[in-house]
């Protein structure tokens, strides 16, 4: 076999001859290889940025939207917080009131009902606010505090007596002669006595007319005992009330506006709930007023001039009774005018009746419509049910808190269908 010499001049082996094309070949595959890596490496970091690069706004997204609902979440819960901490105080301020709501209420009144004449003394006569509260509230002692004392202590004097006077007069002699004589009270008292179906004796109408009167005279002695023994407490009272009608009258356009901030219905709908607030503490306490003080001091007059003891009590009485209308000083005249029939006073007892009945019709349907005007229009029965709920509510009060809640669900009435029967039906 004849061997192959190289450019040298020296022979090659078979074996040389392969290496070098193995070491070639290797050489060649590795430098073939080299760019295949590096031309992948490129392609896998282009594909890891451009995932990153899209994840990378939908984490932000996904933190911004954990931040907005914590805010979200953190405001609800300072809402809740602040309503929770606001109905505690409220809470509280109502607490340490309530011992004198009373009071407060009837300065709410009283203040309603003078505040037309603060008005005028400010707007018209120019005073400043405070004299003009000064003023308002020396006229509100004069003509209604001192006047309540003065006749307390009278009605404390007087109606000790009262129920002796009866005891006296309405005497065995005098039943007999009215229930088991010859007249037509003998005849009038066996039929309802019949009707009835009670026993037709003298010791049983005794008693009932000593009970009817009794228990009307005890009434007024426990009312006015209990006056007297809280004179401290009424006095503590008292001095609250003018405290905060001064205020009111002093401060009422900063109560107004504050009232009105904090209060969500439209200003035009708060403005007429209070307007009709003052024109009905207007017409309770001043129109019926008057008008009772008219009806009882007529009636009195009546009481005096036929011979009756402790007119004062009763004027007082009638004076008081006369807010209720309908039946008014009914409840007073009517049970005299049968007291007068049972000790033989025909003539007297048909008098004052008459003359009572016509004292509170003409004041009802003629005097008191023309002095109220046009404040405010309302049934005299939606009233008197008023007077009669608020009083068995709120004892003696309920004669000035019913008309004023009845009023007031009146006028919310009104704005419901001027204003949300809309909103709300729909």
């Amino acid at each position: 076999m004849a061997r192959t010499r190289n450019s040298n001049g020296r022979p090659n082996s078979g074996k040389s001859k392969n290496k070098p094309k193995g070491k070639t070949k290797g050489k060649l595959a590795e430098k073939s290889k080299a760019p295949a890596k590096s031309n992948r490496g490129p392609r896998k970091a282009d594909k890891k940025s451009g995932s990153s690069g899209k994840s990378a706004p939908v984490e932000s997204g996904r933190q911004e939207g954990l931040s907005e609902t914590r805010e979200e979440l953190l405001r609800r819960l300072a809402n809740v917080w602040f309503v929770v901490l606001f109905l505690a105080i409220f809470g509280l301020i109502v607490l340490m009131a309530w011992p004198f709501i009373t009071s407060i209420i009837f300065a709410l009144i009283l203040a309603g009902a003078f505040y037309p004449l603060m008005r005028y003394l400010v707007d018209r006569r120019g005073w400043g606010r405070t004299a003009g509260a000064l003023a308002v509230s020396a006229i509100i002692v004069l003509a209604v505090f001192l006047p309540v004392v003065y006749i307390v202590v009278r009605l404390a004097q007087e109606i000790g007596y009262a129920y002796k006077d009866l005891s006296t007069v309405v005497t065995t002699d005098s039943v007999n002669d009215f229930f088991f004589g010859s007249g037509y009270g003998a005849v009038a008292g066996r039929q309802i006595f019949d009707f009835l179906n009670l026993e037709y004796n003298r010791e049983e109408i005794q008693r009932i007319v000593l009970d009817f009167a009794g228990s009307m005279t005890n009434w007024a002695y426990e009312r006015v005992s209990g006056i007297i023994s809280k004179a401290l407490y009424l006095l503590l009272d008292v001095v609250i009330m003018l405290a905060v009608i001064f205020g009111i009258l002093q401060q009422a356009p900063r109560l107004r506006d504050f009232l009105f901030k904090l209060s969500p219905l439209p200003e035009e709908d708060e403005r007429l709930i209070i307007n009709r607030f003052n024109q009905m503490n207007y017409v309770t306490l001043v129109c019926n007023g008057v008008g009772g003080v008219l009806q009882g001091t007529l009636a009195g007059i009546a009481f005096w001039f036929l011979g009756f003891k402790a007119v004062l009590l009763w004027t007082v009485i009638m004076s008081v009774l006369a807010f209720i209308p309908l039946v008014g000083i009914s409840f007073v005249y009517v049970p005299a005018s049968i007291f007068l029939l049972v000790t033989g006073n025909y003539v007297a007892a048909g008098v004052l009746f008459v003359y009572c009945t016509l004292v509170s019709v003409v004041t009802e349907n003629w005097f008191k419509p023309i002095f109220m005007g046009s404040q405010v229009s309302i049934n005299s029965l939606l009233v008197f049910l008023s007077i009669i709920g608020g009083m068995a509510v709120f004892g003696t009060a309920g004669i000035f808190y019913g008309p004023l809640i009845i009023i007031i669900f009146l006028t919310f009435v009104e704005l419901y269908h001027k204003r949300y029967e809309k909103n709300l039906s729909s």
